[in-house]
């Protein structure tokens, strides 16, 4: 369930932020300050952002930026920020993103379980517009205690 991995301390809802490397840092910070990344793990997204582009917007409104274990993953981690005027990732078929997890994961193994529950997620058509317009961090968590 993402309620297991998604609380009131790794989200946050936000009406504006200036751009994608903003938003990024937003979603990242809860995995740094509560030990899961180490602070470089920013800067490896960012950096494969320059070299490959938005590799992880995953689809229309929806973002889940991450890097590789080694890039200063210490344990398995996610956290969520809700953007609700969006925000321009350089992706124009996804293009404004609101909904952005950002991940972390120790192996290719452990986060599974938490990508299904994610994957259910993504799948649901109103999800997004739920999500983007919810307006507490208690809305977003009834929201997400369902996958």
């Amino acid at each position: 369930m993402l309620t297991d991995w998604i609380n009131e301390s790794n989200l946050s809802l936000f009406t504006h932020v200036n751009d994608w490397q903003h938003a990024v840092k937003l979603a990242v910070q809860p995995m740094v300050d509560n030990g899961s990344v180490e602070p470089r793990y920013l800067n490896a997204i960012y950096d494969m952002h320059r070299e490959i582009g938005p590799y992880y917007v995953l689809g229309e409104g929806i973002a889940m930026p991450h890097a590789r274990p080694e890039e200063g993953v210490i344990k398995t981690a996610l956290s969520l920020i809700i953007i609700s005027e969006g925000v321009s990732f350089n992706s124009p078929d996804n293009d404004p993103v609101y909904v952005v997890f950002a991940l972390a994961a120790i192996d290719s193994h452990s986060h599974i379980e938490m990508i299904a529950s994610l994957s259910r997620l993504f799948c649901e058509d109103d999800v997004l517009d739920k999500l983007k317009n919810a307006r507490s961090k208690h809305a977003v968590l009834d929201i997400l205690s369902q996958f």
